[in-house]
């Protein structure tokens, strides 16, 4: 099967929960035992479905050593998303943040300017990522420009992600 050469995820609802806005903020404490990062109210930032697993497996699977992640945010909380990004751990001691440095475009504005950004530094084709993201309009952004996009309202799920690779692969082989 076909994979993409870059794994992009939205942050908010997407890969963790909630979002950014909602949160209290710094300073940012993790707990150890939930994996969760909490902000100055007691406030857990989780990962949620499969997200977690997913992220673990990209960084650790020998068959995705040909492929890249990142992160698309259009959160305007950046500095607090890029502290957890480096907080919260998805197996192995290893963060959010090494899993997708240095592609993250974390910022308010459009996905197609983030996926421009990301298509610049990487120099991997739109056509050979694949994003994720819990709002429609960002989907129908970005596929617009040739990126296989997955509509994921309930965040990542092991579904949402099998379905993607499976629609990623059907691409490129027609």
């Amino acid at each position: 099967m076909s994979l993409p050469k870059l794994v992009v995820f939205d942050l908010d609802d997407t890969l963790w929960s909630p979002e950014m806005w909602l949160c209290a903020g710094p300073p940012f404490t993790k707990n150890n035992s939930t994996k969760a990062v909490c902000d100055r109210s007691g406030t857990e930032i989780q990962l949620i479905g499969a997200s977690r697993e997913i992220l673990h497996e990209l960084a650790t699977n020998e068959k995705w050593r040909d492929s890249r992640v990142g992160y698309a945010s259009r959160t305007d909380r950046e500095d607090w998303a890029r502290e957890c990004l480096q907080m919260i751990e998805v197996g192995d001691s290893i963060t959010m943040d090494q899993v997708a440095r240095p592609l993250q475009e974390i910022f308010p504005g459009k996905k197609t300017t983030h996926f421009k950004n990301l298509h610049e530094t990487s120099r991997i084709p739109l056509a050979d990522m694949i994003f994720f993201d819990n709002e429609h309009r960002n989907c129908k952004d970005v596929s617009a420009l040739g990126v296989t996009c997955v509509y994921t309202p309930d965040g990542m799920t092991k579904r949402n992600w099998e379905e993607g690779l499976k629609t990623f692969a059907q691409k490129k082989r027609s």
